[in-house]
């Protein structure tokens, strides 16, 4: 099943590995294979800012892979960040 990014940009990215909220996926980076197409990872920030703070240049790249189940609101993934 395909979806366009636009159905799927709105998903937020969790991480059960540490309970972590790392925004939304229409504002990751994604990384995409040059010959398939397929998305291989998302690059998320690693700072999980407040509306009073400012975001970093820290960030880290998460596999798809690694992803455990995409649902109606979020996309749960379990990876040691």
């Amino acid at each position: 099943m395909s979806k366009r990014l636009s159905e799927i940009s709105n998903l937020e990215i969790i991480n059960v590995f540490d309970g972590g909220k790392y925004g939304y996926l229409g504002n990751c980076e994604l990384i995409f294979s040059k010959k398939s197409g397929e998305l291989i990872s998302i690059i998320v920030s690693e700072e999980k800012s407040s509306l009073f703070s400012f975001r970093g240049d820290n960030s880290v790249e998460i596999p798809w892979s690694n992803k455990m189940k995409v649902c109606e609101r979020t996309i749960i993934f379990d990876s040691e960040i």
